[in-house]
């Protein structure tokens, strides 16, 4: 038999439960039952936003369909594919049709590139992600964290293709890489020889 004052870990477990529960929720006056509810801890706040990359799909399936008929003609409706091109801001929702101007762009050896800073505001903001040969798009609403957007065009079309893009917290983006000036080489004047030194 063991012996009444040593008491196992599990009662002694068990004991020190019920006294953080008995802390955590104290009776309800006028009852001996301890309250039920549950305790609301603090948790950390969450870190910033993941970045985008590329994240628009590659292809669009797209089924176009006559709205109206014409007399004497027969509809032919169609079903095609088509390939992501770009990427638009928007402050709010698409349907607003307000679009976002680049905060800045250059153009360097590889094409252009664009930048957009992204201050708070109410409802966040929108990208959208447009395709060739087609108006139909994909949008979605950006975490409201993300303050900045960059896109690489590919310099080889003579329209504006995206060739990579990405929308997060700047802070944690790499920063954009702008081209650096060409370096200038000194040049000798024309008509004039070096001066033998002495020895």
């Amino acid at each position: 038999m063991r012996p009444a004052g040593i008491r196992s870990p599990i009662a002694l477990a068990a004991a020190a439960a019920a006294s953080v529960v008995a802390i955590a929720a104290p009776a309800v006056p006028g009852s001996t039952v301890p309250r039920t509810d549950s305790v609301i801890t603090h948790a950390h706040d969450a870190g910033p936003s993941k970045p985008m990359i590329d994240a628009c799909p590659a292809q669009l399936t797209v089924r176009q369909t006559v709205s109206e008929s014409i007399a004497g003609w027969t509809p032919m409706n169609q079903e095609g594919s088509y390939p992501f091109q770009r990427v638009a801001l928007h402050p709010g929702r698409p349907v607003d049709g307000d679009l976002l101007v680049p905060t800045f762009e250059y153009k360097g050896q590889a094409g252009l590139h664009d930048g957009w800073d992204l201050p708070h505001r109410e409802g966040g903001y929108w990208l959208t992600c447009a395709y060739g040969n087609t108006t139909a798009t994909v949008a979605r609403k950006l975490d409201d964290d993300v303050d900045f957007c960059q896109a690489d065009y590919d310099g080889r079309f003579l329209t504006l293709v995206v060739k990579h893009w990405s929308c997060g917290v700047k802070r944690t983006m790499a920063p954009p890489a702008r081209p650096r000036p060409a370096a200038k080489t000194a040049s000798r004047p024309a008509g004039r020889t070096p001066l033998k030194r002495g020895g």
